[in-house]
């Protein structure tokens, strides 16, 4: 029993006095310290200590250090009833404002507790977990009892290691001082199958704990082993742990294991974590190379951590950048969870607004028409000896004509005579003809380059661009209004479910840690958590079947509590919608609303932008195809002179 004297002593024989009490475990109470100015409370045993571990206390306080102060509530000092009297219990640092870590990888709590918190959040935990794990090695000592109930955590995501007087230490002289306790759900398959947990272990044991806390936080609690079981018989997860069934790894299928339903799979983590979690929870972990250390962890998780981007329709979502989508829009789709608390609760996209935009966007139009035919030009003047020549041409050609058709007229016998003074009449060269080809020339190199630029110019000057784009996003628009149209539809169903929302409401605020159920204790809890059971929102007589290890009789507890709650629940007619519901009511409709919101808004600017190209385009070539066009006109000017 527990003396009724709030007074102690520490090794320096100073008087220490307790005040209320903090908190009550199996070993001891914790109470809080008054007549101390520094941030520590005591712990109090109930019963007296064996000399065993009041020598492992003295040893932990003799090795305490700043590192160790750091990340753990570690035995700083000890406590006697009396001077030079047995160890009572010790003293060591209070841990303020934080809570125990599956609180936060559990959506349900998360989202109360730490409700700013991101996937880059539970990264960093899990860095500053592996971090935790490093300095207990680095220093010789072992944890032994890893679970998630003794790591705390903040706001910060800052981590410490609490109940430190529970862990495996050893001397100097060699001498080891074991850890006696361990959690099934925590512990590695080599220890569980010796069913003694009073033996001594090594870091690699450590490791299996740490790879399954940041498993928990990377997967959103759930726990690596527990999965759907195709074969025989019940599947607990102590039972998976020892036989190495992982429910998410590469041999899954042949250990008859797959992962829950509306789970993510190891593919949202980059190839050097998911090699990481083989090691750690397949037979290899083991035997050499070992799992992997603490050290090895917070590399890895630093390098996730540099390679995260935002989710463009939802800024709460955090994910790998190697992914071409983010997993988290599709399993709140598919599941109907809201994982993590969005960062606004209205749609600020307005159509109208943005449609007003588009009508403000001048049209460029048709093309300018410019044609050689518009233009009308006189021929080039030519000198008056080549004109008479030219004149001269003409009366010939003229004359010849008139030969052949006398010459017809008058005896058909004389059409090959007369046919050959036409074409001597006709070709018969004279200085003229220079001249004419030279224009001719020059005509033929004008339609030569006015086909080519009038190519260039009707490419680069049309409309057909702009009227697409314009097209494109009058689709988009009426897209956009059918998937408006039902969105408001289904926030009319939304206020006409009012009172179903609050009882959810209320559901999803009692959560199964916090409640005493029949035949529910500690490890049960776990195992819900880890097939995503946290409130008694969850509990669905189908969900707790399917669980290993949860048959009829304590699927009918769970259900008989949810049905307790219920019956306390009183429906508020004042109380509106609440804003996590219009939350999930967002973010299914957002997947599809936004990614036409963007194209809308791209296509805004691209709209823009076409026609200034479009403008610009007929401001730089303008001038030069009316050039090119009037010089053609005037080639072809040139040239009627000498055609007959």
């Amino acid at each position: 029993m527990i003396s009724t004297s709030n007074s102690y002593f520490d090794r320096n024989g100073n008087k220490i006095t307790t005040g209320k009490i903090i908190g009550r475990g199996g070993e001891g109470i914790v109470f809080e310290i008054l007549s101390s100015n520094q941030p520590v409370i005591a712990k109090i045993y109930h019963k007296p200590l064996d000399t065993q571990k009041q020598e492992k206390l003295l040893s932990m306080v003799h090795g305490c250090n700043d590192d160790l102060k750091k990340i753990s509530a570690w035995p700083i000092n000890l406590l006697y009833r009396e001077k030079n009297g047995p160890i009572c219990g010790f003293i060591m640092p209070k841990i303020s404002d934080s809570e125990p870590i599956h609180k936060l990888y559990g959506p349900a709590q998360r989202k109360i507790l730490f409700p700013t918190a991101d996937w880059n959040f539970l990264i960093r935990t899990g860095k500053n977990v592996a971090a935790a794990f490093y300095v207990i090695h680095k220093y010789g000592y072992v944890i032994g009892d890893v679970n998630e109930g003794n790591i705390l955590v903040d706001k910060q995501a800052c981590v410490k290691l609490i109940d430190c007087d529970s862990f495996q230490v050893r001397t100097k002289e060699n001498k080891i001082y074991c850890c006696e306790v361990g959690v099934p759900l925590f512990t590695p398959p080599e220890i569980q199958n010796l069913k003694n947990y009073n033996t001594p272990r090594e870091p690699n044991n450590d490791n299996f704990g740490l790879a399954i806390l940041i498993f928990q936080l990377l997967f959103l609690g759930r726990h690596p082993y527990a999965g759907v079981y195709s074969g025989t018989g019940d599947m607990p997860i102590e039972k998976a742990i020892s036989e190495y069934r992982f429910a998410f790894g590469k041999t899954s299928k042949l250990k008859l294991m797959s992962p829950p339903p509306n789970a993510v799979d190891l593919t949202i983590v980059p190839s050097e974590i998911c090699d990481l979690f083989e090691q750690a929870f397949t037979e290899n972990g083991v035997h050499i190379p070992y799992r992997p250390s603490a050290k090895k962890w917070w590399g890895s998780l630093d390098n996730l951590e540099k390679q995260i981007k935002i989710c463009n329709l939802e800024s709460s979502h955090r994910f790998f950048s190697g992914l071409s989508s983010c997993p988290w829009c599709k399993l709140e789709s598919t599941s109907g969870i809201l994982l993590f608390l969005g960062s606004s609760l209205t749609v600020k996209f307005d159509l109208n607004i943005e449609w007003q935009k588009i009508s403000s966007i001048k049209p460029p139009g048709t093309i300018p028409n410019i044609n050689p035919n518009n233009y009308k030009f006189k021929p080039e003047s030519i000198p008056a000896e080549l004109e008479k020549l030219v004149l001269l041409k003409k009366i010939r050609q003229i004359s010849g004509i008139l030969i052949v058709i006398v010459g017809l007229l008058i005896n058909i016998w004389l059409l090959i005579p007369t046919l050959i003074i036409c074409i001597i009449l006709f070709f018969y060269p004279s200085k003229e003809i220079n001249e004419k080809k030279r224009r001719e020339k020059i005509l033929e190199t004008t339609n030569s380059n006015w086909i080519e630029l009038n190519k260039k110019w009707r490419n680069a000057a049309n409309d057909k661009e702009f009227d697409l784009q314009l097209n494109r996003l009058l689709i988009l628009k009426r897209n956009y209004e059918t998937i408006e149209k039902e969105y408001k539809n289904a926030e009319i169903s939304l206020q006409n479910t009012v009172k179903e929302r609050q009882l959810k409401k209320y559901l999803e605020n009692c959560f199964i840690d916090n409640s005493s159920i029949p035949h529910i204790g500690p490890n049960r809890k776990a195992t819900l958590r880890s097939f995503g059971i946290e409130t008694a929102a969850d509990i669905e007589p189908y969900k707790i079947k399917s669980i290993p290890g949860f048959g009829d009789a304590l699927t009918d507890e769970l259900v008989f509590w949810r049905q307790q709650i219920e019956n306390k629940f009183r429906f508020d007619p004042s109380k509106r919608i609440e804003k996590s519901d219009v939350q999930l009511l967002l973010n299914k409709f957002q997947p599809r609303m936004k990614p036409i919101e963007r194209e809308i808004r791209s296509g805004i600017e691209n709209l823009i932008q076409i026609q200034q190209k479009i403008f610009k385009n007929r401001s730089d070539m303008q001038n030069s195809v009316e050039k090119c066009a009037k010089d053609l006109a005037q080639a072809q000017a040139n040239l009627k002179p000498f055609n007959f």
